[in-house]
């Protein structure tokens, strides 16, 4: 019995955290919600018995899993203020000890880029947002925005368009290609594991990454000037807490008749 109690306290507590941390991140740039899921155990219970006619004792969390629902959009004036439409994620590396991006890959819906004083395109946690040469290379590399060419113009404009291509005129130059973002993409992103700070990394369970670019097939297309926000519904999850909160008050409840009658009994 006091298994059966302690285990429903404990995913009412667990689910409570879970939601907590959901509505801490409502108002975080490309937060994705997390769900909860639980399953209940059985006494007794085989691959020939019948679950409703077992006794129940006890519930038992299955872990996490990650929203992927589309955000909505948030105008945010400024070129490196990305946005995915669709799926995907962008793709970026934290600076490795010889200050290139690591081989460990990263993986954020949050567009919110900004240009180092080296013209290298950074997320917000300053990692190196990561694409291709933008002239029909595939291999993963940091996007540089020179402030000036190489004859000495400066940086007059700045466009990202719908396929991530970036685009840059100098002086009264025609605009160039500097480069393309990349977008990944998995068979499983709920599997993917949470790293903290809006970014996530690949699982067995996620599958293997599939790297593209923006309005390619299976792919979003970005868009410039907006943000993408959080997934969170905040009515549905406070219509959450206050149902995990009555679950663990009740078994709170419980607890203390079940303490009471031992006592008398064994008095």
């Amino acid at each position: 019995m006091f298994g059966t109690i302690k285990s429903g306290m404990a995913t009412s507590m667990f689910e409570i955290a879970v939601v907590s941390n959901n509505v801490a991140n409502s108002g975080t740039t490309a937060f994705r919600k997390s769900n909860t899921s639980f399953s209940d155990l059985y006494s007794g219970a085989s691959p020939e018995s019948v679950a409703r006619l077992s006794k129940g004792v006890g519930s038992l969390v299955e872990g996490t899993k990650q929203s992927t629902e589309q955000g909505g959009l948030l105008n945010r004036e400024g070129v490196l203020n990305l946005a995915l439409i669709g799926k995907g994620m962008f793709v970026s590396a934290a600076p490795a000890a010889d200050g290139v991006p690591s081989e460990t890959l990263t993986f954020s819906r949050d567009g919110e880029f900004a240009l180092d004083k080296d013209g290298i395109l950074r997320t917000s946690t300053n990692d190196f947002v990561l694409g291709y040469d933008g002239v029909g290379g595939t291999d993963l590399q940091s996007l540089v925005v020179p402030y000036e060419s190489e004859d000495g113009a400066q940086l007059t404009a700045l466009e990202i368009n719908a396929e991530g291509k970036i685009l840059a005129t100098y002086g009264g130059q025609p605009a160039v290609v500097l480069g393309q973002i990349a977008i990944g993409s998995f068979p499983n992103e709920t599997a993917l594991r949470q790293l903290g700070m809006n970014r996530f990394q690949a699982t067995d369970g996620s599958g293997e990454l599939i790297l593209g670019a923006g309005g390619q097939e299976g792919f979003a297309m970005i868009q410039a000037g907006v943000l993408e926000t959080s997934n969170v519904d905040l009515t549905t999850e406070l219509t959450n807490m206050i149902r995990a909160q009555q679950q663990f008050s009740g078994s709170s409840r419980i607890l203390q008749t079940y303490s009471d009658m031992i006592e008398k009994l064994t008095r």
